[in-house]
Parts: structure tokens; sequence; C-alpha cells
């Protein structure tokens, strides 16, 4: 039987971290591709080498 109360794993066999995976199948579609925009958006804008604020100074 199985505890209901039980906390699942964080991590499987594998080492992947399931709290991640579990949270972006939390949100709702339009929310996932919002979330990975983002993240495509912060990549790109680090790669840019005139988006560095210190060369300003």
């Amino acid at each position: 039987m199985v505890d209901p109360e039980a906390t699942p794993p964080v991590y499987n066999d594998d080492g992947v971290d399931l709290t991640l995976i579990r949270w972006m199948l939390s949100l709702t579609p339009a929310e996932r591709i919002a979330t990975l925009q983002a993240h495509i958006d912060f990549v790109t804008l680090a790669r840019e080498p005139h988006a560095r604020v210190d060369e300003d100074r």
C-alpha cells in the first residue's frame, strides 16, 4: 500500500530533478510558453556583447 502522505522523490534514478518537471506541468500551456520564452530572451540578451551594462561606464 502506498502512503498518501509520503513525499514524492525529488530526483529519479537517472538524477533528473523531478520538482522542475512537476512545476512545469503545473503551469498552463500558455504559462509554459511564456516561461520558456523568458529563458530564451535571457540567454539571447546574455550572448549579445552590446548588452553588457559595464561597457557604458
